[in-house]
């Protein structure tokens, strides 16, 4: 079932008491070069109530969803509406995390995609096709784009890593913009939350803040413990920004 809200006050609501939650979700492990996926490994590590600084007007409570999400279309597909569903009346912001090979660097994703799913396989050797993406998403645009004021969730971000003083976990850590999530699973994943808020709030383009309010975090695929705990930091941080940013504008 989902968890119910460390406080009676909504997000918009006014006084100390204010909490903003935040559903988060990693990847399970991706061919048996990656048998542990950092992103899951960060998501289920992440303090479920993040310690107030001397600015915030606000709590920040962490839900991670319990299990990783396999790297299947079938199961992003089937899991994420009904995720999103469950959790509706509980959350205010969603952070799904997935690794990208080959990076030493974070990323915040602005744009996820609907189709061009078919150069490369999940899992279980499927992709999803041209007639089956258009039957999913008839009414959806080519690309859809986080409802958060994306530039200010990036510049919060980005400042917060810079200011971390030398010897804290994510001192140096490079994080980034980023508008192509890659035509895998992540952008899929991420495609389809957007889908979801978009219909609901029956604003599949622009809108105001809560109309759209979820994220893609692209985290080096290493696994070792020294760069977990340095991901958690950066993740931290990111949901700080994106806390900032949807208070302030919705």
């Amino acid at each position: 079932m989902p968890a119910q809200r460390t406080s009676t006050s909504h997000a918009t609501g006014p006084g100390p008491e204010r909490v903003i939650t935040v559903l988060v979700t990693g990847f399970g492990p991706f061919q048996d070069k990656y048998p542990v996926n950092p992103s899951f490994e960060i998501a289920r590590t992440l303090p479920q109530l993040l310690p107030r600084l001397a600015s915030d007007r606000y709590a920040i409570q962490i839900i991670t969803h319990h299990s990783p999400i396999r790297v299947c279309y079938e199961e992003a597909r089937s899991l994420v509406p009904a995720l999103l569903e469950a959790y509706q009346d509980t959350i205010d912001l969603v952070l799904h995390i997935g690794m990208a090979s080959g990076r030493k660097f974070y990323a915040a994703e602005r744009y996820a995609h609907r189709s061009n799913y078919d150069q490369h396989k999940d899992v279980d050797g499927h992709v999803p096709g041209i007639e089956e993406v258009q039957e999913l998403f008839p009414d959806c645009p080519v690309m859809m784009e986080t409802s958060l004021p994306y530039e200010d969730v990036l510049s919060g971000w980005q400042s917060a890593v810079l200011q971390m003083p030398e010897g804290s976990p994510a001192y140096g850590a490079d994080c980034r913009p980023s508008e192509d999530a890659g035509h895998y699973l992540c952008d899929y994943t991420y495609f389809n939350s957007l889908a979801w808020y978009g219909r609901r709030n029956e604003q599949l383009e622009g809108g105001k803040a809560a109309d759209r309010p979820v994220m893609f975090f692209h985290v080096p695929a290493e696994s070792d413990e020294e760069t977990l705990e340095r991901g958690r930091a950066v993740a931290v941080a990111l949901i700080r920004s994106m806390a900032d940013a949807f208070v302030g504008f919705v």
